[in-house]
């Protein structure tokens, strides 16, 4: 039997294939992407079940939709949460509460549609330059990063450990030789030494595995909502969902900014109420999705994808309890490696753009983590950055450099 010319064991290998890059792509994104949220949400001061729900929200309700979006559009169009906005909400949640971070969560889903609905959102992709963007994600990550140098002092067996592993592989992976991914076997050397030296998880104290969401009551605080608001917008359009969308255009997809930043709004919306950020079209994710098989039919991967993403979402639970347990030297060592590969990028896109002046001031308040008027570094460094462009460094012409 044969359908559209193929062989049930064409069919068969086919989907093995597709299985296995989903099954790369989820691995990489439920181990240093979640670990990134279990740090944000110790920096934030959430509780066991604050953090639980956050995890179910962002990895199965986005998994759940993704199927939905993949299968109707016939894209691999994973969606997933994003990574900027956790590290951006974390001193949010700390000084002024979840509920607040989840209010500015509901209104980003509204502007998100907004933009999308009335195709603001190409207009604005003119407006700021790339290279401000990657400056200001460079100066968020890279506290993260540096936390890899103070936990390795910190814990030196872990840290050794892990570093000689990921950049290891790192040498191998970069001559096709490579067993698996880096942060992976980051994460295996660090366990190993974690339990070699005695380490040993605390029993689970009753309760169910499985996650059982709750619902954070929404507080539209205008402190809140000027420090997270605008940062997160730009994180969410002109960094994850530009990148996700230049993953599936290379791969010959005609992916709709529009549809997109529609898709992230109503995803967002129906995430927040739980304590998830923001929804967006995951770049590395789709990246590894389609480094593989045949063009039009990489959205079985997605779909598989998503499938692996519920059944994550539905043991949060158990995730949680694994990493909130482990020691906070291997979660910060593990969220900076995470880190590590986004940073370079960030730096090269931003440091050699034809607007340094206006990157490096992007950067340096940013970095600064000053907040005036209540309102955090983040934003004041893309407002810096933005007037330096435009007074010192637009060219003539008017056209925006990436």
């Amino acid at each position: 039997m044969s359908v559209g010319g193929a062989s049930d064991s064409g069919i068969g290998r086919s989907w093995l294939l597709y299985f296995s890059l989903a099954f790369a792509s989820m691995t990489f994104s439920a181990t240093g992407p979640v670990a990134i949220i279990i740090a944000a949400s110790r920096e934030g001061g959430l509780s066991f079940a604050q953090t639980s729900s956050w995890l179910f929200a962002s990895i199965g309700m986005n998994g759940l939709a993704s199927i939905v979006i993949s299968w109707k559009t016939r894209q691999p169009l994973l969606f997933l949460w994003t990574i900027p906005g956790a590290i951006l909400a974390a001193p949010v949640i700390a000084q002024y509460g979840f509920g607040a971070a989840v209010g500015t969560y509901l209104v980003c889903a509204a502007v998100l549609l907004v933009l999308g609905v009335t195709n603001l959102v190409a207009l604005l992709d003119r407006w700021v330059p790339m290279a401000i963007v990657m400056a200001m994600i460079a100066g968020l990550f890279i506290k993260y990063v540096l936390a890899v140098v103070h936990s390795t002092i910190a814990a030196p067996l872990i840290g050794a450990s892990m570093s000689i592993a990921f950049f290891g592989l790192m040498w191998l992976e970069r001559r096709n030789a490579a067993p698996m991914p880096p942060l992976i076997g980051a994460m295996l050397a660090g366990a190993a030494i974690l339990f070699a030296t005695g380490f040993r998880l605390p029993s689970h104290s009753g309760g169910a595995w499985t996650a059982t969401p709750g619902l954070v009551a929404p507080r539209f605080d205008i402190h809140a909502i000027s420090q997270l608001l605008l940062p997160m917008l730009v994180t969410v359009i002109f960094v994850q969902n530009a990148q996700g969308i230049a993953v599936t255009r290379a791969s010959g997809y005609r992916t709709s900014l529009r549809l997109v930043t529609i898709y992230s709004g109503v995803l967002s919306a129906i995430t927040a109420p739980f304590g998830g950020c923001p929804s967006v079209l995951a770049g590395p994710s789709n990246a590894i999705l389609v480094s593989g098989g045949t063009h039009g039919r990489h959205y079985i991967g997605a779909l598989i994808a998503g499938v692996i993403c519920v059944a994550i979402g539905v043991f949060a639970t158990a995730y949680v309890f694994l990493l909130a347990n482990l020691p906070g030297a291997y979660i910060a060592i593990l969220a900076g490696l995470a880190m590590m590969g986004v940073l370079e990028k960030s730096f090269v896109s931003a440091f050699r753009s034809a607007l340094p002046l206006s990157a490096m001031i992007v950067f340096v308040v940013t970095l600064s983590d000053v907040t005036l008027l209540g309102i955090g570094a983040a934003f004041w460094g893309v407002v810096a950055g933005c007037l330096a462009y435009y007074a010192v460094e637009k060219p003539r012409s008017g056209d925006v450099p990436a």
